[in-house]
Order: structure tokens, then sequence, then C-alpha cells
């Protein structure tokens, strides 16, 4: 497999039954961006573990790195989409550093450390999934959310997270009246749980009252708060993991 871009091209160098090793060489850029993104999700499709090697890799645009931890997100995060970077020179290295791009997907020297580092658990992981303005939406975000703490083996938080993702979603979809993005992630913080609404304003009116979605997010969690965005607004709320209410 290759693809190429004006500026950027994509090989695939090494396969494995359940590891490829992919080689990106020349600019990622704003028009590029999108070749890396097609070509990392299709094989974290096809074979769940990537490396890539990034030691040819230019930067033209610095935003062009989080492709790298979106992909791993779209396709379901740690533990079935694992994705390794190694090889990149020391001002690529330091951008993905800054940018918190090696938090979620690791940055190894060579291929042998790279394969190593798959086989252990990142310092963040997050999965993210798009609903439509559909009533059907909380109940996916159930489902996705109850997935989510099995596989990161957080069943003492299942009950309290799938209750916050589907108030939030409930909000998005039924009051805002819009799509969203519903994304959960896993660090040192605990298990925070956002929606990305795309209605501009409704900020003052986000209050928990009694009898109120928000109401039951602020109660289960440690904190939760709303932050405007460009096409709309985005609220999250941190669920303390074991061992973690007291701090």
């Amino acid at each position: 497999m290759s693809a190429d871009h004006p500026g950027l091209a994509v090989e695939l160098v090494g396969r494995e039954p359940d590891l490829c090793v992919l080689a990106l060489s020349g600019q990622l850029s704003p028009g590029s961006a999108g070749l890396v993104t097609g070509a990392v999700s299709k094989a974290l499709l096809d074979v769940g573990q990537v490396l890539v090697d990034v030691s040819g890799l230019r930067l033209t645009w610095t935003p062009a790195v989080q492709v790298f931890p979106s992909a791993v997100s779209a396709m379901g995060g740690w533990p079935w989409a694992r994705l390794v970077l190694f090889g990149a020179d020391a001002s690529l290295a330091q951008t993905l550093r800054a940018q918190q791009v090696s938090a979620t997907v690791p940055l190894a020297p060579d291929q042998t450390t790279a394969r190593q580092l798959l086989q252990r658990h990142p310092p963040s992981i997050a999965r993210h999934l798009d609903l439509d303005q559909e009533l059907s939406a909380p109940r996916r975000a159930r489902f996705f959310v109850a997935t989510a703490c099995r596989d990161w083996q957080l069943d003492s938080l299942r009950g309290d997270a799938v209750l916050v993702a589907s108030e939030l979603v409930d909000n998005a979809v039924v009051h805002a009246r819009t799509a969203c993005r519903l994304a959960v992630q896993l660090d040192a913080r605990g298990l925070s749980i956002t929606v990305r609404d795309y209605r501009l304003g409704q900020l003052n009116s986000l209050r928990p009252a009694p009898g109120h979605g928000l109401f039951v997010v602020a109660t289960v969690s440690r904190g939760w708060d709303v932050s405007p965005t460009e096409d709309g607004k985005s609220v999250c709320a941190l669920l303390p993991t074991a061992g973690q209410g007291d701090r």
C-alpha cells in the first residue's frame, strides 16, 4: 500500500498478521492531514496495531499532529487500536510532546522500542463517538460508555459514567437540538466524559438545578464545566477512579 499527496507520501513498509508499519515522508500540512488520517485509520481498522516511521516527516502546521490521537480515538482507542510513532527528529519530537500527542500515542526512538510500547498502557487513553440528533443518541451513548468502562476495567465507575454520558448527550440532542460528539478519556485525573454540541450560545442557561440533567451530572462527578467552542459548546464531567475520591 502506498498513497501520495503533493508534498507527502505514505508507504506500507511492513505487514504482519496483527501489525503493520507505515512510513510517512514529506510535509504534514493542512492539505495532507487527511491523507495521514485515512491511512492510519485504515491500518488500525485492518490490524489494530500500527507503527509509524516519522523520520522523514516535516511539520508545516502544528495542529496537524493531532491527526494521530484523533485516528486512535475514532478507531476505539486502547486496547483495540494501538499506535506508536518512532524515529522523530528532535524538533518533531518536541512538538509531539508539547501538543500532548505522546500522552495518547507513544513516541519511540526506533522500531524495536516502538514494538515494545505497543504492549504498554499509554498514560492517556481515549475514544469518541459522533452522534446524530436522534432520540436513540442517549441509548447509543450509554452502550458506548459502558463498553469503554469494560475495556478499561472501570466496573466501579460504569453506572455513574453511563448516567453522565446519557444526560449530557440528551442535553445536546434534545435541548441544544444538534448532533454532538461524545468523548471519554482516562488518565491520571480520572475518567472525563465530554459532549460537544454545535449550537452557539446557551452558556448562561446551563445551571444544575434539582430535577435537571446537569444536577445529576454535578452530583455524581468530582466536577464539571462548560466552555464555548468555535461552533457551539463543550460540557465535560470528571469522575474519579478508585483511590482518587479524596484527592
